[in-house]
C-alpha cells in the first residue's frame, strides 16, 4: 500500500498547478494503478486509488464518463468481495446513474444485475428482482445472450428462495440452455449447482448430489474456489436430508476451510449454521448453540436478513428439542418477522409448523392448529400439481435431450458408412475398367476386387449394427419414416393398454447401494421386462429412472391388446416374486393398467424421440400411483374387458387427484 501511495505523494506534488492535460494523465496513472491492484487482490487499496482518480476526473473540463461509469462499479465490487453490502450498493447506483445519462445499454443492464445480487443478499427480494427483471428486458433487446444467461440464472434464484420453484425451473432450464451453447462451463457449473438446490428442496437427494458432483467436476477446471466451497457445501445439505451425518460434516468442513483461506464472511457464516446443525442432530446441545450463534452474530454484523432468519429458526429447533418452549417461541417469532417481510414462504412454512407443534407441547392446542392451518395453507401453495408437473417435465427433457445426442450419433455414423459405400463402389468400378484393358493386371486387379468385397461387408455389417440399434429406440416404421423423409406424424391409436410400473422405496435403496450394483440391478430386471413384453406382442415405451411404460395396440393395433398387458403383468409379477425368493435385495413393485385413447409418435424435427401421450397414460399413472406393493391395480374399463378370462379382487371407488373417484380392481389370476 505505502509504495503506491508514495507514487501518487510525488504526482501530486509534481502535477498539483500544472495543465489539463497532465491532470489527464494522472487521472489515467490512477485508474491503471486501481486495476493493477484488483489483480493483485488488494482491494481496499483500489478504492483509495479509484478515489483517486474519481476526484482528478470530476475536476476536469471534459470527464471520462465511461471509465468513471467503470471505476465506480469496479469499487462497489471490491467492496462486494470485502462484505461492504451498503457501500457497494451505492457505487453501483453512482455507476448507473452515469450510464443512464449516457444510454449505454449493455453498461446499465450489467448495473442493474449487480443491484439486484446486493438487494437479494440484504433479503429485499422485490427490489432484486425488480432489477434483475429490468436488465433481462435491456439485454434481450441486445440479443447479448451470455448476459441474458446471467439475468434468467438471478431471476431463477428469487423465484427458487420465494418457494415458486415452477418459475425457477422455467428460468434455470433456459439459462443452462445458452451457458452449455457459449461453451460458458463457469456460468454451466453456477447453474447445475442451483438445479440441485432445486431437487434438494423437492427431497430428491440423489438427484440433487448428481448435480452438485457435476458441477464440482466442471468448475474443476475452472478454478473458481468460492464456488468451489459453496458447491461443497450443497453436497453436504443433501448428504445431512439423507441422515448421512459424517458424510456431510465431511463437506461442510472442506467448504468452511476454502472460506476461511478466502476470508468469505458470509460463507463462513453459513458453514457454521450447517455443523451447527449436524451438532443439533447429533444431541450435542452446547456444539450446536456455540456454532449456531457464532452463524448468528457473522450475519447480524453483515446485515443479511434472510440468513438471520434462518439461523433464528434453527436455534429456535435447539430451545424446543431442549425444552425451552419460551425461549424457542421468541427466536421463532423474529425469524417468522422477518420471513414475512421478505417473502420467504419455504422458511416461513417451517416456522409456521414448528410454531404448531411447540404450541402442541405446551397444551395450547387452539394455537396449534391455528399454525398448523397457515403451515398447510402455505404449503399447498408452494407444491402444486402443476409444480410437480412441472419437476416431472424437466427431468423427462433430460432424458429426452440424452436420446437425442444417441441418435443424432447414430446418424452420423450411418453417412460416413454411407460415404464409405460410394467411395468403395468407385474404386471397384475403376479397377474393373483396367481389368478390361489391361490382362496384364488381372491378378492385382482380382486381389484388389476380393479385398474390397471383404470391406463392403464389413460396413454392410456395422450399417445394419446401427440399424438394429436405431429400432431399439424407435419402431420400425417411425425409423424408416425418419430416414428417409426426415420427418415422421404422431398418430392416433383408438385401442391401446398401457403399463405403468414403480419400484416401493427406490429412492432410499438407491442412496445405500453402490451405483454399480444398483445399475445392474435395474438392467437385470428390465432386460427381463423386456422379454416378456416381446413375447406377449406389446411394446416398451422408456423407462424414466426406476418407472417402466409399456403398450400393446401400437404401432400396430391389436384385438388382444388388453389381454397381451394383463399376462405380462402377471408374468412380470411372478418372475419379481420368484428374484426376491432368491436374491438378498427385495424389489417390491406397484402395476397400474388402463386402456384407452393414445397419441403416438415423434414430436418435433430436430430432437427425436418416440413416445405416447393423452389421458390414457395419466390415467394408468394413477393406476400404479394407487396400487399396492406387488399388486396389479386395474381401472374399471380395462376390468370389463377381462372380467371373463382373469380372476379380480374388487377395491371399489377410491378418489385421485385431477380424476375424482375411480372404479379399481386387483389383477390375481388367469381363469
Amino acid at each position: 500500500m505505502s509504495k503506491y501511495f508514495f507514487i501518487c505523494l510525488i504526482l501530486l506534488l509534481v502535477l498539483k498547478n500544472n495543465t489539463s492535460g497532465q491532470q489527464q494523465t494522472l487521472s489515467g496513472t490512477y485508474f491503471g494503478m486501481a486495476d493493477s491492484l484488483i489483480k493483485a487482490g488488494k482491494y481496499t487499496e483500489a478504492i483509495g486509488m479509484y478515489k483517486l482518480f474519481l476526484d482528478v476526473e470530476q475536476n476536469l473540463s471534459d470527464p471520462d464518463l465511461v471509465k468513471m461509469s467503470e471505476s465506480l462499479n469496479n469499487t462497489g465490487v471490491c467492496h462486494f468481495v470485502l462484505r461492504n453490502y451498503h457501500k457497494a450498493l451505492s457505487s453501483f447506483n453512482k455507476a448507473l446513474d452515469i450510464d443512464l445519462k449516457l444510454d449505454n445499454k449493455k453498461n446499465i443492464a450489467t448495473r442493474l444485475n449487480n443491484i439486484g445480487l446486493i438487494y437479494k443478499i440484504l433479503g429485499n427480494y422485490d427490489i432484486a428482482i425488480e432489477n434483475y427483471l429490468k436488465a433481462l428486458k435491456i439485454v434481450n433487446e441486445l440479443g447479448d445472450q451470455e448476459n441474458i444467461a446471467i439475468s434468467m440464472n438471478n431471476i431463477g434464484s428469487i423465484y427458487a428462495d420465494w418457494g415458486k420453484f415452477d418459475k425457477a425451473i422455467e428460468y434455470y432450464e433456459q439459462s443452462l440452455r445458452i451457458k452449455e451453447a457459449l461453451s460458458d462451463t463457469a456460468g454451466v457449473s453456477k447453474t447445475l449447482n442451483n438445479i440441485g438446490l432445486l431437487y434438494n428442496s423437492w427431497k430428491k437427494y440423489s438427484n440433487a448430489i448428481a448435480n452438485f458432483n457435476e458441477a464440482l467436476q466442471i468448475n474443476k477446471d475452472g478454478g473458481n474456489t468460492g464456488l468451489t466451497a459453496k458447491i461443497l457445501n450443497n453436497t453436504g445439505l443433501a448428504f445431512y436430508n439423507l441422515g448421512i451425518i459424517d458424510t456431510a460434516l465431511y463437506y461442510y468442513q472442506k467448504a468452511l476451510d476454502i472460506d476461511i483461506k478466502l476470508g468469505n464472511k458470509d460463507q463462513i457464516a453459513t458453514r457454521y449454521n450447517n455443523i451447527g446443525l449436524i451438532y443439533l442432530n447429533m444431541k450435542d446441545y452446547p456444539q450446536a448453540d456455540f456454532y449456531l450463534n457464532l452463524s448468528l452474530k457473522m450475519y447480524s454484523e453483515l446485515g443479511l436478513r434472510a440468513d438471520i432468519s434462518i439461523v433464528l429458526s434453527n436455534l429456535a429447533d435447539l430451545f424446543f428439542e431442549t425444552g425451552n418452549y419460551n425461549q424457542a417461541l421468541d427466536f421463532l417469532q423474529q425469524s417468522t418477522k422477518i420471513s414475512e417481510e421478505i417473502n420467504l414462504r419455504n422458511q416461513t412454512k417451517k416456522n409456521y409448523l414448528e410454531f404448531s407443534e411447540i404450541y402442541a407441547a405446551t397444551g395450547n392446542f387452539p394455537k396449534s392448529l391455528s399454525y398448523y392451518k397457515k403451515y398447510s395453507t402455505i404449503k399447498d401453495s408452494i407444491f402444486t400439481d402443476e409444480i410437480h408437473k412441472q419437476i416431472t417435465d424437466f427431468e423427462i427433457k433430460y432424458e429426452t435431450e440424452r436420446k437425442d445426442k444417441e441418435i443424432k450419433l447414430l446418424k452420423q455414423h450411418e453417412t460416413i458408412q454411407n460415404l464409405a459405400l460410394r467411395k468403395q463402389r468407385i474404386i471397384r468400378n475403376s479397377f474393373l475398367i483396367g481389368f478390361i484393358l489391361s490382362m496384364l493386371l488381372i491378378i492385382v486387379i482380382f486381389r484388389n476386387l476380393l479385398l474390397k468385397r471383404k470391406h463392403n461387408k464389413v460396413i454392410e455389417y456395422e450399417k445394419a449394427k446401427s440399424d438394429k440399434l436405431l429400432l431399439n429406440i424407435l419402431p420400425a416404421k417411425v425409423a424408416n419414416d425418419l430416414k428417409e423423409k426426415g420427418v415422421t406424424k404422431p398418430k392416433l391409436f383408438e385401442n391401446v393398454t398401457v403399463f405403468i410400473s414403480d419400484f416401493v422405496g427406490f429412492t432410499d435403496l438407491s442412496s445405500i447401494l453402490d451405483p454399480e450394483f444398483l445399475i445392474d440391478e435395474l438392467n437385470d430386471i428390465f432386460t427381463t421386462f423386456d422379454n416378456i413384453f416381446e413375447k406377449n406382442s406389446c411394446e416398451r415405451i422408456k423407462t424414466i429412472g426406476d418407472a417402466y411404460l409399456a403398450v400393446c395396440g401400437l404401432p400396430e393395433s391389436n384385438p388382444q391388446h388388453v389381454e397381451n398387458i394383463a399376462k405380462s403383468a402377471i408374468q412380470i409379477l411372478d418372475y419379481m416374486k420368484n428374484r426376491n425368493n432368491q436374491n438378498d435385495v427385495i424389489w417390491e413393485i406397484r402395476i397400474g393398467i388402463h386402456s384407452g385413447k393414445v397419441v403416438a409418435g415423434v414430436v418435433g424435427i430436430k430432437k427425436y424421440i418416440y413416445d405416447v401421450f393423452g389421458d390414457t397414460i395419466n390415467t394408468a399413472s394413477r393406476m400404479e400411483a394407487h396400487s399396492e406393493p406387488m399388486k396389479i391395480n386395474v381401472s374399471q374399463h380395462s376390468y370389463k374387458k377381462l372380467k371373463d378370462k382373469f380372476e379380480f379382487t374388487k377395491r371399489g371407488k377410491i378418489e385421485t387427484k385431477g380424476k375424482g373417484l375411480i372404479n379399481m380392481y386387483y389383477l390375481v389370476s388367469m381363469l
